[in-house]
C-alpha cells in the first residue's frame, strides 16, 4: 500500500516546492519594495539639505558678510534645522572666520575632502565620516560654494552629528528586526538603526556582508541559524557616493512557509497511514495473529515458561499444530524444573563464599564462573596480568602429575596494591580445573599494620608507656629511657608516679584522674622528673582502651620532651613585649595594659607621651651606638622615677609612654610631668661625655580625652605635637581644640588630595618690573586653590600641610608646568620675560625627587634654564644635610637662577649668599610696608641693597602697594619691585593679555 503511494507522493511534494519558492519571492520584492521607499526619503532629505545651503549661499546677508563673523542668518538657519550641530563659514583657502558653535582655537578645513570637492567642482559636495573640529564629535558635512561677481567669495558648510542620523533612522516606519545602516565613499558607517554600543565610521565589513551587489537580494543565515534579506541601495545624491543598507529578518516567513509546507505534507501523509491500516487490520486476524501466539509460546518455553495456546478463531490445520505444541512443552519443562532445583543449590552453595571461581578446560577457556571480579569476563586474559595467564596455562598444562597448584601475586587497582592468592584443583573425571581466586589485600594489609606499629612503637622520638587500668606501668619504648633516663626494666610493675616532680599539688592528679574516669582521655602539660634528678616539661596524652565490657583495660601514655620548645615561646613571648634596646614594655604591652584599663569598671588614669627634644641631632651628630646609649640611660631614670607610681613602656625611637593609673585629674598630670621634665635635667654622661636634652610631653586623660586606646594614644600624641609647636620642653594638656584642629587637618589634607585629581590648583603670576623704567621683565608664578565650597585657601594654610605629606612634590610639578606653557606663550609673543617659582625645602631633600630633570624638560620645549628663577628660603641655605646643598649646587651648574625669598626674616648670613652663587635676594613685605613712616624700616632697605649689590647681587622688593614706596626703594637703588602698586597676581590668560597691553 505504502509503495503505490509513493508517486503520488513524490509528485505533490514538487508541487508544494514550486509553492513555497514562489511566495519566498513574493516576500522578498516586498521588503526591496519597502527599502526602496526608505532609501527614497534619505535621498530626500540629502536634497533638502542641497537645496537648504544653495539658498543660504543666495542670500543678500550672506554675501554681505565680507569675512568678518557669523550673519544672523546662519543663526536663524541652525534654530529651524535642528538636524544640524552646526553652520559655518569657511575662506577658498580653508579658514574657518564664523562658526556658530565657539571654537577653543583657530580651525582649517583646508585638507578636508568635501570642502576640496566644493573649491574644485564649484558645487554643492558631501563629505564622509569625520571627527568635527568645530563640535568635537563625530559627523557628516556638506559644502556649497558662495559665488560673488562668478567668483567663489567663501564656503558655507553644514554639520550633522551622525548620532542625529541614527536617531532619525529610528522613527521610520519598520519592521520590527529590521536594520538599516548609511555608509560613506569609504565604506564607512554613518548611520545605523538599530543604534549600537560599537563606534561610528567602523567599517562595514565588520558588521554586513562583504559581497552586496546594488540592487540585488541576498539572503544569508547568521550563526544562530536565523536567515535574514540584504539590500545595498545607493542614494544616488549629487556629488556622493552614499550607499544605504537594508537587513530584513526573513525567519518568521520562512518559518510560515515552511509551515504551510509541512502541514499539507502531514495531511497527505496521514491519508495514506489511514488506508494502510484498515489493509493491516485483515491480514492480522488471519495469519498475523495466529503465528504472533505461536511465537510467544516459543519464546516462553525458550525461557522456561508454559503459555498454553489459544485456539480460538484459530484455522484447523494451526488449531491441531497448537495440540501437539502444549504437549511437546510440558514434558520438557518439567525435565528442565529438576535439573534447574539442582543447579540452584550449587549455585547457593558457591554464592555464600566471598570467593571467585572459575572452571576452565585444558587449554585454559572459561567453561564457568561465578565471582564479581570474573561475572563479566570471557577469557582469562581479561580477568589476570599477562604473566599470571602465563602461569596458570603452566599449571593447567602439569595438572596430570600435578593436581593442585597455588600461588599469590600482586596487582594495581585505580592507584592501590592488591593481593591476591590462587588455588587451581583439577576435577578428575573430565580432565577440567577449578580455579579458586580471593583477595587477600586486607590480611596483607593487617599484618603490614602490625609491623608497622610495632616498628613506630619501637623507633618513635616520643615516649610510649602502657600502663594497667590503675596506672602500673606494662611496657615502654625505646624513646621512654632516652627521655627519663630509666631503662624499661626499672619501671614496669611500677606507678607513673615514679616520674613525679612534685611541681603539682593533689589537686591536679585528682582532676587528671577524673578526666580518665569520665572521658577515657586527658591532654596538657605536666612537669615530670628525670632518674638524675633533672625537672622536664613534657605534652602528655592518655588514652584508654575499654574490653568487651566496655570497662578500662589498659590506658596509653604518649609525650614528648618540650623544654626548648618552652623556653623558645618564652623568649619569643618576651621578644614581642618588650623593647630589647631598654628592656622596657613596646607598643604591644601597652596596648594590652591600656585595653586592661579600659576593661575596668572606673578607668580614671593619665597617658603621657614622652618625646626627646632634636634626638635626630644626637645621633647625626654622636652616632647612633650614643643614642642608644643615650635612650638606655633615659629609660632607667624614667624607671626609677615611675617604678612604684606608673607604667613605663617605650613605642619606638625617641618616644616613651607612662601609664599613671593613679591620675584623675590634670593637676596631678601636670605635676607627673614637671618631676619627669625635672628628672631629664641633669646631664647623661656617654662614654665620659655629657649630653644634655629637653622632652615635649603630651597629656591625655582617660576616659576624657579618649574613650579606648588609639583614641586616647593619638590625644597624646596631639598633645605631645602642641608642646613642641609652643616652644618644646615642655608638656601640654589635649583639650578638644587640639581634637578639631586635627579633624580640620585631615579634612583638609583629604580636599587637598581631592583637589590635585580635579585640577583645583592654579598658578597666578604677579609681574615684576624694572624700578627705573616700570618696564616688565619677570613675574612670579603664585598656586592657587580654588575650593569649590570654601572659596580661595590661602596658600599658608595647605602648603606646610602638602611639604608634611610630600603633595609638596606634586604642586610644585603643576607650577614648574604652567610655567613652562607660560614661557612658551611669552616667546611666541616675542614678550621673552624671566619666571619665578618657589621650591620647598622638602622638593630639595626628599629621596624621589624630579628637580634634576627640569633642565632636560624645557630643552623638550626649546627652553633654557636661565629663563627660569628658583626661589628658595634661607633656610634652605643653612641646612647641612648634604643631599639638598649637592642639588641645590647642581640646579646652579645647570644654569639656573637663584633667589633668596624673604630675605631679612631668618637668618641672613652673607657667606652662603655668596657660596651658593645667589642672583636675587627679596626683601620681604614686611621692611617694605613701614619704610613710608618708619625710617629704621627705610634705613633696613637700603642697608639690605647696598649690601647686596656689593656682592653682586640684584634685589627685587616684594609687597610694593603705593607709588611713594616705588620711588623710596628706586631713591635707594632696588633694582626690581613687585606688589599691587604694579599688578596684582593674575590668572594665566589674564597675565598674557596683560603683557600685551603693557609695555614691555
Amino acid at each position: 500500500m505504502l509503495l503505490l503511494s509513493i508517486p503520488g507522493f513524490l509528485a505533490v511534494f514538487a508541487l508544494l516546492v514550486a509553492q513555497r519558492s514562489d511566495i519566498l519571492h513574493s516576500k522578498e520584492q516586498d521588503a526591496l519594495f519597502f527599502a526602496n521607499q526608505i532609501a527614497t526619503l534619505q535621498r530626500v532629505d540629502i536634497t533638502d539639505t542641497q537645496l537648504l545651503l544653495q539658498n543660504l549661499a543666495k542670500n543678500p546677508a550672506l554675501l554681505n558678510t565680507q569675512q568678518q563673523g557669523c550673519p544672523q542668518l546662519l543663526k536663524h538657519a541652525l534654530l529651524i534645522n535642528q538636524e544640524f550641530a552646526n553652520f559655518g563659514l569657511a575662506t577658498p583657502s580653508g579658514h574657518v572666520f564664523c562658526s556658530l558653535q565657539p571654537l577653543k582655537a583657530p580651525i582649517s578645513i583646508a585638507d578636508r575632502a568635501y570642502f576640496l570637492q566644493a573649491i574644485t567642482t564649484g558645487t554643492f559636495s558631501i563629505g564622509e565620516y569625520q571627527q568635527d573640529r568645530s563640535v568635537y564629535t563625530e559627523t557628516l558635512n556638506f559644502a556649497q560654494p558662495v559665488y560673488v561677481n562668478n567668483q567663489i567669495e567663501m564656503v558655507i558648510f553644514a554639520v550633522r552629528r551622525l548620532t542625529n542620523w541614527s536617531e532619525s533612522l529610528s522613527h521610520l516606519p519598520l519592521p520590527i528586526g529590521t536594520r538599516v545602516m548609511v555608509a560613506d565613499n569609504y565604506a564607512q558607517i554613518v548611520a545605523e538603526y538599530p543604534y549600537s554600543n560599537k563606534p561610528l565610521g567602523r567599517s562595514v565589513s565588520d558588521d554586513w556582508p562583504t559581497d552586496l551587489q546594488l540592487h540585488s537580494i541576498q539572503t544569508i543565515e547568521d550563526e544562530n541559524g536565523l536567515h535574514h534579506v540584504y539590500f545595498r541601495l545607493p542614494l544616488q545624491a549629487p556629488q556622493s557616493e552614499l550607499n544605504i543598507y537594508f537587513d530584513f529578518p526573513f525567519e518568521d516567513v520562512l518559518h510560515e512557509v515552511n509551515t504551510q509546507f509541512l502541514m499539507v505534507t502531514l495531511l497527505f501523509l496521514l491519508t495514506i497511514l489511514i488506508l494502510s491500516w484498515f489493509g493491516r487490520i485483515q491480514l492480522n486476524r488471519s495469519l498475523l495473529i495466529p503465528l504472533n501466539n505461536f511465537s510467544n509460546a516459543i519464546g516462553a518455553l525458550a525461557n522456561g515458561k508454559a503459555q498454553k495456546l489459544d485456539q480460538k478463531d484459530m484455522p484447523i490445520e494451526l488449531g491441531k499444530l497448537a495440540v501437539h505444541f502444549d504437549k511437546m512443552a510440558t514434558v520438557r519443562l518439567d525435565a528442565e524444573t529438576v535439573a534447574h532445583n539442582k543447579h540452584a543449590e550449587l549455585n547457593t552453595l558457591i554464592q555464600a563464599l566471598p570467593d571467585n571461581y572459575l572452571r576452565l578446560s585444558k587449554n585454559a577457556h572459561i567453561l564457568d564462573k561465578h565471582g564479581d571480579r570474573v561475572s563479566d569476563k570471557k577469557t582469562i586474559q581479561e580477568v589476570f596480568p599477562n604473566h599470571i595467564n602465563i602461569r596458570i596455562k603452566a599449571a593447567l598444562a602439569m595438572l596430570p602429575n600435578q593436581p593442585s597448584t597455588y600461588f599469590e601475586y600482586v596487582h594495581k587497582e585505580h592507584g592501590q596494591q592488591r593481593v591476591f592468592e590462587i588455588r587451581i584443583k583439577r576435577i578428575e573425571h573430565n580432565g577440567e580445573a577449578i580455579l579458586i581466586m580471593r583477595d587477600i589485600s586486607q590480611k596483607k594489609q593487617q599484618e603490614e599494620a602490625l609491623n608497622l606499629a610495632a616498628m613506630t612503637y619501637n623507633n618513635s622520638s616520643e615516649c610510649m608507656v602502657i600502663t594497667d587500668a590503675q596506672g602500673y606501668i606494662l611496657d615502654t619504648n625505646p624513646a621512654f629511657t632516652k627521655i627519663t633516663g630509666y631503662e624499661q626494666y626499672e619501671v614496669i610493675g611500677k606507678t607513673t608516679s615514679i616520674l613525679s616532680s612534685g611541681r603539682h599539688d593533689a589537686s591536679f592528679y585528682e582532676q587528671l584522674w577524673q578526666s580518665l574516669i569520665t572521658t577515657g582521655k586527658w591532654q596538657g602539660e605536666i612537669i615530670n622528673k628525670r632518674k638524675n634528678g633533672e625537672l622536664y616539661t613534657e605534652w602528655l596524652t592518655i588514652d584508654t582502651v575499654y574490653d568487651e565490657h566496655e570497662e578500662p583495660y589498659r590506658r596509653v601514655g604518649i609525650f614528648a620532651d618540650i623544654t626548648d620548645k618552652k623556653q623558645k615561646d618564652e623568649q619569643l613571648w618576651r621578644q614581642s613585649h618588650f623593647d630589647e634596646l631598654t628592656d622596657l614594655p613596646n607598643r604591644t604591652s601597652l596596648k594590652k595594659q591600656l585595653n586592661t584599663l579600659f576593661g575596668l569598671p572606673e578607668h580614671n588614669f593619665a597617658v603621657l607621651l614622652l618625646d626627646i627634644d632634636h634626638f635626630k641631632d644626637i645621633n647625626d651628630t654622636l652616632g647612633h651606638y650614643f643614642g642608644d646609649l643615650l635612650l638606655q640611660q633615659i629609660a632607667k631614670r624614667l624607671k626609677k622615677l615611675t617604678e612604684s607610681s606608673a607604667r613605663l613602656t617605650r613605642i619606638g625611637g625617641d618616644e616613651f609612654v607612662l601609664i599613671y593609673d593613679r591620675c584623675a585629674d590634670q593637676q596631678c598630670a601636670t605635676e607627673f610631668a614637671e618631676n619627669i621634665l625635672e628628672t631629664l635635667k641633669a646631664p647623661f654622661i656617654l662614654d665620659s661625655e655629657a649630653c644634655h636634652i629637653a622632652a615635649s610631653i603630651g597629656i591625655a586623660l582617660a576616659p576624657k580625652d579618649g574613650e579606648n586606646t588609639e583614641q586616647l594614644l593619638k590625644a597624646a600624641d596631639q598633645a605631645m605635637y602642641k608642646a613642641k609647636q609652643i616652644g618644646r620642653n615642655g608638656f601640654a594638656l589635649f583639650s578638644a581644640e587640639l581634637r578639631e584642629q586635627a579633624e580640620q587637618r585631615i579634612l583638609l589634607l583629604k580636599d587637598m588630595r581631592q583637589a590635585l585629581a580635579q585640577h583645583q590648583f592654579e598658578m597666578h603670576f604677579q609681574p615684576i618690573v624694572s624700578m627705573q623704567t616700570q618696564q616688565i621683565t619677570k613675574a612670579e608664578a603664585l598656586i592657587r586653590w580654588q575650593h569649590p565650597d570654601k572659596g580661595m585657601i590661602s596658600p599658608g594654610a595647605f602648603i606646610p600641610l602638602a611639604e608634611e605629606t610630600q603633595l609638596i612634590h606634586q604642586l610644585g610639578e603643576l607650577a614648574f608646568e604652567q610655567a613652562i606653557e607660560v614661557l612658551q606663550q611669552t616667546q611666541k609673543l616675542n614678550k621673552p620675560i624671566q619666571l619665578s617659582i618657589n621650591v620647598s625645602p622638602i622638593q630639595f631633600s626628599a629621596k624621589h625627587t624630579t628637580l634634576l630633570a627640569w633642565q632636560q624638560q624645557l630643552a623638550k620645549h626649546q627652553l633654557t634654564p636661565d629663563m627660569l628663577v628658583l626661589e628658595i628660603t634661607e633656610g634652605l641655605m643653612m641646612q647641612g644635610e648634604g643631599r639638598s646643598q649637592k642639588r641645590l649646587t647642581k640646579l646652579i651648574q645647570q644654569g639656573f637662577a637663584i633667589a633668596l625669598d624673604d630675605f631679612g626674616t631668618g637668618y641672613s648670613s652673607l657667606a652662603y649668599l655668596k657660596q651658593m652663587d645667589t642672583e636675587f635676594i627679596k626683601i620681604d613685605k614686611r621692611f617694605v610696608d613701614g619704610i613710608e613712616y618708619n625710617q629704621d624700616d627705610l634705613v633696613l632697605c637700603e642697608t639690605m641693597i647696598l649690601m647686596a649689590h656689593q656682592l653682586g647681587l640684584k634685589v627685587i622688593a616684594e609687597g610694593i602697594e603705593t607709588e611713594t614706596q616705588h620711588e623710596l626703594l628706586k631713591q635707594a637703588g632696588c633694582d626690581f619691585g613687585q606688589g599691587y602698586f604694579y599688578s596684582k597676581p593674575l590668572p594665566k590668560t589674564a597675565f598674557i593679555d596683560y603683557l600685551t597691553t603693557h609695555r614691555h
